[in-house]
């Protein structure tokens, strides 16, 4: 997929993709946050991170309350990149499912979702982000 993204004019690698997803979704995510939403260890995040605002896609506002714990903002651009890249993205995906039956595919997206969440995990990690703030 990193080839279609640079194909399409979009610098950006997989993992930072992957990592910009649910700050574009949910601004104001703590690193923490990412790591359990990503399912990857602090140090990798961190590092993706940190690539990212070098870059200057995210920026990290540190909490007021607790200086350890960093809440992560997309950037104009790093919205302006993750909604360029939905076209290029949409079309792998589609291209890589073609030859799947559509009752056998919607049967391993169900099997698959409830592998990657439980059913309140998502409102859980809102509900810590609105407490940290």
């Amino acid at each position: 997929m990193t080839a279609k993204l640079f194909e399409a004019g979009l610098d950006i690698t997989v993992e930072q993709w992957r990592a910009l997803i649910p700050c574009y979704k949910h601004d104001g995510l703590t690193q923490g946050q990412l790591c359990e939403i990503m399912s990857q260890e602090k140090t990798g995040v961190s590092r993706l991170v940190s690539a990212l605002e070098n870059r200057g896609l995210l920026r990290r506002e540190s909490s007021k309350e607790d200086r350890r714990v960093n809440f992560l903002f997309i950037t104009d651009a790093g919205r302006e990149l993750m909604e360029a890249s939905f076209d290029p993205v949409l079309a792998v995906l589609i291209n890589t499912v073609k030859d799947i039956d559509p009752a056998e595919l919607a049967i391993c997206q169900r099997v698959l979702w409830k592998i990657i969440t439980s059913p309140d995990r998502e409102e859980n990690l809102l509900r810590n982000v609105e407490c940290c703030r």
